[in-house]
């Protein structure tokens, strides 16, 4: 005897309902069923001239189902429903919705999904986030535009075009990922945000989204997290050995402030995530408490926050009470205001290891950017430790790569000689199947930290400018980005091509 233990989808006609779900279905009379409603399977029983009976079949090779004793007009209603819902199984077994495809097939399948009849919104929706995880996407945008929707994916940092969809269809996939997320459908006229979580290959990709009204509709992004691309050791994240010894070792001090500088998508968070988790590999019994906006990542061990200012619940307190229960390493997702940022520096004073994340030009550029939130130049030289700064760059694709002398004007604008790469094995990709043609695949970090010295502390004090504090920074030996740079095209990581597009003209 099926019973409806929960139903995913339910039809409603004059005086019946009819629940299609995981199970199976159940067609109910009168009012709306409820837990441990259930009809009983029939074969072989007469049929009344007045009443009609309605055949079921499953897609997944159980028996087939009759249902007895139906009126015409309802016998007619719950069969083209059956249809449909049989169509609909199959539309869900396509293997484009599992397996990975290229850009291509991408649209193609997307052009497929779009010419059914009825176009199934549903399914092209989860098409598109399906694909976008096996692509390595870190953001799906859907825009509208004169024609249609465009769909693109950011992948490895650039935007890619993915697809056109027609106006009709593109505002009903629109309104299903607004549905998975949380939002309101219906309101087409304001910002809203939400998040989702949907299954791609055994795991859970969370998303979160947004979506916003533009003159030729509502634009929606979905920046993707999925835990199969999470670095979570900081050896892998592209740190040079000297970077990551220090590094390693400002991990293990037992107070002081690390911050992290770089322009949104330049990977600081996947950085504070490594680091937390490799404090907690070493020191479990230290407690470990975050303020994100959002979480982006679960850690287990650790009490995180996620901001929310639509109670009140801002940076400064959530940092606030996180203090408040004894915690010995905090990080904070984003130093923004005054008070967040002073309550950071007196926890890094007062005996809490702190890691966060401030907008600034360059690494010195940093303490410049605390001293004008109002923090005391004397805070900032006693708590901070050291400064990082970081980008990532596209890495040349290890299926289609060869060897590549770089030019002399290349040389001229990395600023060295043809010796400064003596031993190096510069390369660039040419492109293939596997990379999409780009000539790279997957990105890697440029990291350059900035300790704290005495020297740096008393330029601090003394209110030095930020060119002061950048070149004592040179003259103590400390790289910059660009030294880090040079060295990943010497290793053959990267290009002097993608270096210039992330670092922009040398100084």
């Amino acid at each position: 005897m099926p019973t409806i233990l929960g139903s995913t989808e339910v039809f409603r006609g004059r005086d019946s309902e009819l629940h299609l779900s995981g199970s199976g279905l159940a067609l109910v009379r009168g009012s709306v069923a409820t837990e441990g409603a259930a009809w009983e399977e029939v074969a072989g029983a007469e049929v009344g001239s007045s009443r009609k009976a309605v055949a079921v079949s499953f897609v997944d090779g159980r028996g087939p189902w009759t249902i007895l004793g139906l009126k015409p007009e309802e016998a007619a209603w719950a069969q083209a429903l059956v249809a449909q819902g049989v169509a609909r199984a199959q539309l869900y077994a396509d293997p484009r919705l599992a397996q990975p495809l290229g850009l291509d097939a991408i649209a193609e399948a997307v052009a497929a999904f779009s010419a059914l009849e009825p176009p199934e919104a549903a399914a092209l929706a989860d098409l598109l986030m399906v694909q976008a995880a096996h692509n390595r996407a870190t953001d799906v945008h859907l825009q509208p535009e004169a024609n249609g929707m465009a769909v693109a994916y950011r992948i490895d940092g650039h935007l890619r075009p993915v697809a056109m969809i027609g106006a009709e269809i593109g505002a009903r996939v629109v309104a299903r990922m607004k549905v998975m997320a949380g939002m309101k459908s219906y309101r087409r006229n304001l910002a809203q945000t939400g998040a989702a979580t949907f299954p791609v290959a055994g795991r859970t990709i969370d998303a979160r989204c947004t979506c916003l009204p533009t003159v030729r509709g509502e634009k929606l992004t979905l920046r993707l997290f999925d835990p199969a691309q999470a670095l979570l050791d900081v050896s892998t994240l592209g740190m040079e050995k000297a970077v990551l010894a220090a590094f390693v070792d400002l991990l293990s001090r037992p107070r002081g402030c690390v911050l992290l500088t770089g322009p949104a998508g330049s990977g600081k968070t996947t950085t504070m995530y490594a680091a937390l988790a490799s404090i907690q590999a070493a020191t479990p019994d230290r407690s470990i408490a975050t303020v994100e906006e959002p979480v982006e990542l679960e850690l287990s061990g650790a009490a995180q926050t996620e901001v929310n200012r639509d109670v009140g619940l801002d940076f400064a307190d959530g940092l606030r009470t996180a203090l408040r229960q004894d915690p010995q390493v905090l990080m904070v997702g984003e130093i923004r205001d005054a008070e967040t940022a002073n309550i950071a520096v007196q926890a890094g004073l007062t005996g809490h290891l702190v890691f966060s994340t401030v907008h600034a030009p360059s690494s010195a550029g940093v303490f410049t950017r605390l001293t004008q939130l109002g923090v005391e130049p004397y805070l900032v030289a006693s708590s901070v430790t050291a400064v990082m700064a970081q980008r990532l760059v596209r890495k040349v694709c290890s299926e289609c790569f060869s060897a590549h002398v770089p030019t002399a004007d290349e040389l001229a604008w990395l600023g060295i000689g043809p010796g400064d790469l003596a031993g190096g094995t510069p390369r660039r990709g040419r492109g293939c199947d596997v990379c999409g043609g780009t000539g790279y695949l997957g990105r890697v970090g440029l990291f350059a930290l900035l300790p704290v010295t005495e020297t740096m502390r008393d330029a601090l004090l003394s209110l030095q400018p930020m060119s002061r504090l950048e070149a004592i920074a040179a003259e103590e030996g400390v790289g910059d980005l660009w030294t880090a740079g040079l060295a990943k095209v010497s290793q053959g990581l990267t290009t002097v091509e993608e270096l210039r597009a992330v670092l922009g003209p040398r100084m």
